[in-house]
């Protein structure tokens, strides 16, 4: 029953039981007053007939009275349960339609509010996808990635893994076949990614630029993450591309690992900087810097890193240390390796592996190989009477620029005591990519009396043709293929079959990475010339003869 019905009622009640009252009262005062003045029976028996009447009318009246209301309430009625139910469960429920024009005007109203919250709720979802969405692939965007990377970092005891994946080639697909050609090609990397992640509980996938995905797996180990990002790259690896794209260099992924204490910047600029140490290697591939290898310091984005190896390169503030080879015949020194480091704005040092990458993609590394070569050959020069020679290590893209083998020349000539007394290393596989670039200026660093060494053999499998063609006078396996070597048998074959090729062109085998006294006594026993490693001398003492040349 509705509020006003139940106070008119009420009311209503009150004035009959009152009346009632009066009319009772009366009469007995009446009759009490007959029998005192002794009036004949007949008039109090008239008088009674008449208030029973007056009693039967009044209570006649009050029910026609009383159902005639609630038939004349009855749409307000509805309308207080309507507000009641709606009250109770939070929301409106849907208006009684009845013929009484208080109903139907509330129902129309009513329409017109579901029309506007269903426009709104349209419009909204239109805001979201706009904002939030890649139009092209349908995944998220780059606000969408930063969005769900920050909240995830705010949350108690939070930890997982970030992948950026770069498509090296993807201008070139749309430069050749067309946008539509470009976007079928995306959409088709997009639907690998999703059919790989599918078997993880919970992930994030977004496309923060033209040519470069982020993946966020939340609650994921740190070996787990490792997995997916070499899961990933094989499954991506399967897709077919158009004809002219080099599909062993198409992608490269770099991983960060991040925990509550980092915050998204932190973790986005060690993801960019994995990413770009992946691009720095050549081929196909995913990078991980191992955990607390890029402190929260060092991880800075590409404008921070701009200014930072600019102001590095303005105070030449460099810092070169020195690693030795060590002969497996006499355990004498063969030559040192030249590692460089930087001093960030705490005064810690930044190992090449971190920040050379970022040099090459801010355009710096050239300028950066150019001020190592003559730190190594002012501290060469410095004292005559010390034969011993260094190796130095040189990117591809300084090797492959004219400019550049023009002031590496000139400074060689700056200092002619030097040049037997320096070691070029390269990398394998960008010597065997680029190996007709690259022979002119080898056979002209190799008649000034350079040694050329070819780095990071047997990383990956490509073929030793380039021992037959290039100057090449020293060889250097990688840390993988040395890594327990002796628990490793098809390792030790590799070496042995590298070993028979280089002894035929006369070409010396060191093997990178020696850490265990096992490790190196099987590499002498298989025939390797030098090792290299921390089997031979430990990090600090390394620190410890550093030179800082201002």
């Amino acid at each position: 029953m509705s509020n006003l019905l139940s106070k008119t009622t009420l009311i209503h009640k009150q004035l009959i039981r009152r009346l009632s009252s009066s009319i009772i009262v009366g009469t007995s005062l009446f009759l009490l007053l007959n029998l005192w003045l002794k009036i004949p029976v007949i008039l109090n028996l008239v008088v009674l007939s008449i208030s029973a009447c007056l009693l039967i009318s009044i209570y006649i009246f009050s029910s026609f009275f009383s159902s005639t209301l609630i038939k004349q309430f009855k749409h307000l009625t509805e309308l207080e349960k309507w507000a009641d139910l709606s009250k109770i469960c939070g929301e409106i429920q849907p208006v009684p339609n009845t013929d009484d024009n208080l109903s139907q005007t509330i129902h129309e109203l009513y329409k017109q509010l579901q029309i506007a919250n269903n426009n709104d709720s349209r419009i909204d979802r239109v805001l979201r996808s706009n904002v939030l969405l890649d139009k092209e692939t349908g995944v998220g965007n780059r606000e969408f990635f930063n969005n769900r990377l920050e909240a995830l970092l705010k949350e108690e005891d939070s930890q997982g893994a970030v992948y950026f994946i770069q498509f090296k080639d993807f201008d070139l697909v749309h430069s050749l076949y067309g946008e539509q050609q470009a976007l079928t090609l995306l959409n088709s990397l997009v639907q690998t990614l999703k059919r790989r992640l599918n078997s993880m509980p919970n992930y994030f996938l977004a496309r923060r630029d033209e040519l470069e995905l982020a993946v966020i797996v939340p609650d994921i180990f740190f070996n787990d993450a490792e997995k997916l990002a070499e899961k990933l790259l094989k499954s991506l690896s399967v897709v077919e591309l158009p004809v002219g794209i080099n599909k062993d260099e198409f992608i490269h992924i770099g991983v960060s690992y991040f925990s509550q204490e980092e915050n998204s910047y932190q973790v986005k600029s060690e993801a960019d900087m994995a990413l770009r140490s992946a691009q720095l290697q050549g081929p196909s591939q995913w990078f991980m810097y191992d955990p607390g290898e890029v402190e929260h310091a060092s991880a800075k984005g590409s404008l921070k890193w701009r200014t930072f190896l600019s102001h590095i390169i303005t105070k030449n503030a460099f810092v070169i240390f020195f690693q030795p080879v060590i002969s497996a015949t006499n355990d004498e020194i063969l030559h040192h390796e030249v590692l460089t480091k930087v001093r960030d704005n705490d005064g810690s040092l930044i190992s090449a592996r971190v920040f050379l990458p970022m040099a090459k993609k801010c355009g710096l590394i050239q300028k950066i190989d150019l001020l190592v070569l003559k730190q190594v050959c002012r501290l060469l020069s410095y004292d005559n009477s010390q034969q011993d020679r260094c190796s130095l290590n040189l990117s591809i893209e300084s090797l492959l620029s004219a400019k550049f083998i023009k002031q590496f020349i000139s400074i060689i000539r700056e200092y002619p005591n030097v040049h037997q007394r320096l070691i070029i290393e390269i990398s394998e596989y960008h010597l065997v990519n680029h190996l007709e670039q690259l022979n002119p200026v080898l056979n002209e660093l190799n008649k000034l009396g350079i040694k050329l060494l070819a780095d990071k053999v047997g990383q990956y499998v490509v073929s030793a043709h380039y021992l037959k063609v290039c100057p090449i006078k020293m060889i250097k396996l990688h840390r993988s293929i040395v890594l327990n070597i002796q628990d490793k048998p098809e390792n030790q074959i590799f070496i042995q079959s590298l070993k028979a090729i280089s002894d035929v062109h006369n070409v010396a085998l060191y093997a990178l990475g020696v850490e265990s006294y096992e490790e190196w006594q099987l590499l002498k026993r298989i025939g390797v010339n030098g090792g290299q490693g921390h089997f031979f001398t430990e990090p600090v003492a390394q620190v410890a003869k550093a030179i800082h040349l201002y």
